[in-house]
């Protein structure tokens, strides 16, 4: 056996037997290695030197789990190596995740990011979304505002309207495509159906 694995073997049971310094023996003889491995694996030095103090943290609390001496420093190392993949992989989730908020708040700016005239745009389209609804049918516009407005539609459809769950849909479809219809009429057109 060499003398750095001698050296371990001697350190880690005396870290057994009470010795606190015992394992800051390990750390100083395995640090310059397992921060060389994390520097290899993480893209700057603050994110390997985060990788390597995780993985004698992680080592430290796992340290029963050593059974021969001989192998510490290739389960140390392969701990490093551990840590720094799951951080990368952390680091990837992280990166899409913000990438997804800034694209939502972005498409939220521009939706509030409107002129007086998009305003006044949109209070038309409403109103003669409003008009259109208007002159629907009362069973096909209850069909409309139950299926837009109610948690449980077809539940409440049967409710209100008697229809079964195929009647209830087959009757939205109808109302759907009379309110297309309107909607697709001249703004001055404003005739019966």
């Amino acid at each position: 056996m060499s003398d750095t694995v001698n050296e371990d073997c001697t350190d880690l049971d005396a870290h057994r037997a009470g010795d606190r310094d015992a394992f800051t023996r390990l750390v100083d003889r395995h640090g310059a290695i397992t921060l060389a491995i994390c520097r290899q694996h993480t893209a700057n030095l603050p994110d390997a030197e985060d990788a390597c103090q995780e993985a004698f943290i992680r080592a430290h609390r796992k340290l029963h789990q050593v059974h021969d001496c001989t192998g510490f420093r290739s389960w140390l190392y392969a701990i490093a190596k551990l840590v720094c993949s799951e951080r990368r992989r952390s680091a990837g989730r992280r990166a899409r995740h913000e990438d997804h908020a800034m694209t939502m708040q972005a498409q939220r700016d521009r939706a509030r990011a409107t002129t007086p005239g998009d305003d006044a745009a949109h209070a038309e389209s409403l109103a003669r979304l409003d008009r259109a609804l208007d002159r629907l049918p009362e069973d096909e516009r209850l069909a409309i505002h139950l299926y837009y407005l109610e948690p449980d539609p077809v539940a409440a459809a049967r409710s209100a309207l008697g229809l079964g769950r195929s009647a209830f849909y087959k009757l939205l479809a109808q109302a759907r495509e009379r309110l297309a219809g309107f909607l697709e009429q001249p703004a001055t057109n404003r005739g019966t159906p």
